[in-house]
């Protein structure tokens, strides 16, 4: 028998160069972000590097899967010396463990090394892509304002060259929402997994970053949204359409993540996507000089938990339960009335920008709401026909 301590688990990313990056993408969350102060690449120390790796596997359960997942910023600005060492301190401390690597990248960076590297080590990438190019070019630039698209697509094809596996992931934001028909037939034209995020931020006070801090167990909403954020009702409309696609031409060989972690709510499954999980709280993010914080969304000093350093990983972690359940604990009143509360449970708190006055206070309702309403409603009705297949 199995027992439940063999399988903890937990998804901890890690930020190797912390918010450095080559792009100026005009909707990042991360750039200036927790100990990245510049665009200038700070590496993470060979300390860091080793007490992460080995807290890590040690927190995890012997017979459970564990996943080191790279993300920035941009982290092949790293280079290959450094996960090169990464793989030894993972030999020394996981010789018999099942370890996962991925890695999230602009793709800009790829070269024929970087593709041998990854296929050699078992690297799943996911490449961030926000459709064809007249899409793509208008929020994804570099420094100079120039678009990314080609040399993403060059990066792309790089990993196609070499056999690396590789998802999709495409921001939904207020360029590309009304083009879901023509987004996912690029997109699936390439790859085999895809991922849509929606942006939504808020503009900050000057000099405050990016993006304005979102609402949260120890925030309150903060700004105006910003212009690059998705419509809620286009978001939905987005999702329906991507659905119909899927299954008229796709289901069973190509898997699109929001879909296919609604399937898993409906079957009683685990989605395996925290927006719509009843509870948070087992990811967090570690920075470039090992400071954790409780979501990769909440990297401000009001959620940093500790240091590597100084305190073990596995406290730190257990100390995130209240964070977690404030996800469900914070639901508004009308979402405990809802037909679709079992497949959103209220989605990211970070989106909880509605606010209304009950009388128990202020509750915050999702801006996605109207749009989550909609495509979660879409697949009920359509499920048995999801089903015969």
């Amino acid at each position: 028998m199995i027992e439940t301590d063999d399988l903890r688990h937990f998804a901890i990313e890690v930020k190797p160069v912390g918010a450095a990056c080559n792009l100026r993408c005009e909707y990042c969350y991360y750039l200036r972000k927790g100990s990245s102060n510049t665009v200038a690449p700070a590496l993470m120390t060979d300390e860091v590097l080793e007490s992460y790796i080995r807290q890590v596997i040690a927190i995890h359960g012997r017979r459970a899967e564990i996943e080191f997942a790279w993300h920035g910023g941009e982290p092949t600005l790293c280079g290959i010396p450094f996960f090169e060492r990464a793989m030894a301190l993972q030999r020394k401390y996981g010789a018999d463990r099942r370890i996962l690597n991925t890695l999230q990248t602009n793709g800009t960076l790829l070269t024929d090394d970087w593709c041998h590297f990854f296929r050699d080590h078992h690297f799943r990438i996911g490449i961030s892509i926000d459709g064809p190019e007249h899409l793509h070019n208008i929020y994804r630039k570099d420094s100079r304002g120039e678009g990314t698209f080609a040399r993403t697509m060059h990066g792309l094809e790089l990993l196609r060259k070499h056999g690396v596996a590789f998802n999709t992931l495409t921001t939904v934001n207020a360029a590309n929402a009304s083009h879901p028909a023509e987004v996912y037939d690029f997109l699936r034209r390439y790859s085999d997994f895809m991922q849509f995020l929606p942006v939504v931020e808020c503009q900050p006070d000057a000099n405050a970053g990016n993006v304005a801090q979102p609402p949260g167990i120890y925030s309150h909403r903060a700004g105006r949204l910003a212009s690059y954020s998705v419509p809620a009702e286009a978001y939905g409309r987005f999702l329906c359409t991507i659905t119909d696609l899927w299954l008229q031409k796709d289901v069973g060989s190509k898997f699109v993540q929001t879909i296919e972690a609604t399937i898993g709510n409906l079957t009683r499954r685990p989605a395996g996507l925290c927006v719509h999980e009843a509870v948070c709280g087992h990811c967090a993010v570690i920075e470039k000089n090992g400071d954790l914080y409780r979501c990769d969304r909440y990297v401000f000093p009001e959620y940093r938990i500790g240091n590597i350093l100084r305190t073990p990983l596995y406290d730190m972690m257990q100390t995130n339960r209240r964070f977690g359940e404030y996800k469900l604990d914070s639901l508004p009143h009308m979402c405990l009335h809802c037909d679709v509360a079992d497949l959103c449970f209220g989605g990211c708190p970070k989106d909880r920008l509605l606010e209304r006055m009950t009388l128990n206070g202020v509750e915050r309702r999702n801006y996605l709401c109207d749009g989550y309403s909609m495509f979660f409603q879409h697949i009920k009705r359509i499920y048995p026909r999801i089903i015969k297949h």
